[in-house]
C-alpha cells in the first residue's frame, strides 16, 4: 500500500559554497495549502515554523457574538475508500488559558475559504479548551445533509467536565465500509461509529482553530499530515 504524505519538508540547508545563505522555509501556499478564515480578528497569522504549520489568533476588542475560525485547506481532494487513514500531529502548545479555544482536523467535500463546518457534510475531530485553565476535551462530530451529530464528547456535559491535560496529540481518522469511521488518539482507538455516519467518499483536508472574542494571542501547531490511501 502506498503512503502519501501531504507534507514532506525538512530543515536541511542548501548545498553550495561557504557563506551561502540558508533557504527560507516554504510558505503555506508553496506547501500546497490555502488559508481559510471567518470572523474578525485583532491579529491572525498562518505560517510555517520549521516543519510545522502555525495558526495564531488574537481577538481582543472583537465582536462578542461571533466565533472566529482560522485554518488551512489542502488543495488536492482526497478519495476516501474504506481503509483510508488521514492523520496529523496537533500541538496544543501548553495553553495557559484554553477557554474558548478549539483546534483540530476536519474532512469535508466542500471547498471553502471560510469555515468548513458550515458546509452540509463534514467530519471533525477537535480539542476544545475547558475553562478556566489549560485542560481540554476531545469532540468528534459529523454533519450529514446539514444535520450535526456529536459522536464523542468524553462524557461532557454529564461527566468529566474538568477535561484533561493534552500536549502533542496524534489524531487519526480511519474510513470504514458503509460510511463508518474510527478515530485514534496517539495510536489508541478512541471511537468507532456505526454505518452511515458520513455520506461523502471524497473530501478536502482542513486544519482549523477557532476562538471566541477578547483573548490575547494564542497559537497551535500542526505537523506530519499524512493520508494513507485505502483500497
Amino acid at each position: 500500500m502506498a503512503l502519501v504524505a501531504l507534507i514532506a519538508w525538512s530543515n536541511r540547508s542548501t548545498s553550495g559554497e561557504a557563506g551561502s545563505s540558508r533557504k527560507p522555509p516554504p510558505t503555506v501556499g508553496e506547501r500546497g495549502w490555502e488559508i481559510t478564515s471567518e470572523g474578525d480578528f485583532e491579529e491572525r497569522t498562518v505560517d510555517t515554523v520549521g516543519s510545522r504549520l502555525r495558526l495564531r489568533a488574537a481577538t481582543r476588542g472583537m465582536r462578542n457574538e461571533l466565533v472566529k475560525f482560522l485554518g488551512l485547506r489542502r488543495r488536492e481532494e482526497v478519495r476516501l475508500p474504506a481503509g483510508t487513514r488521514v492523520s496529523a500531529d496537533l500541538d496544543w502548545n501548553r495553553q495557559a488559558n484554553g477557554s474558548g479555544l478549539s483546534a483540530g482536523l476536519v474532512l469535508s467535500p466542500a471547498v471553502t475559504s471560510g469555515n468548513p463546518l458550515e458546509s452540509a457534510d463534514s467530519l471533525r475531530v477537535e480539542y476544545i479548551g475547558v475553562p478556566p485553565g489549560a485542560n481540554a476535551r476531545m469532540v468528534i462530530a459529523a454533519r450529514k445533509g446539514g444535520r450535526e451529530r456529536f459522536h464523542h464528547t468524553e462524557g461532557w456535559p454529564d461527566a468529566k467536565r474538568e477535561g484533561r491535560k493534552i500536549g502533542l496529540q496524534r489524531i487519526e481518522i480511519v474510513i470504514e465500509k458503509g460510511g463508518a469511521f474510527r478515530v485514534l488518539e496517539n495510536g489508541k482507538d478512541v471511537y468507532a461509529s456505526g454505518p452511515d455516519a458520513i455520506s461523502f467518499d471524497r473530501a478536502f483536508v482542513y486544519l482549523q482553530m477557532s476562538t471566541r472574542s477578547n483573548y490575547p494571542p494564542r497559537e497551535v501547531f500542526f505537523d506530519n499530515v499524512v493520508v494513507v490511501p485505502g483500497r
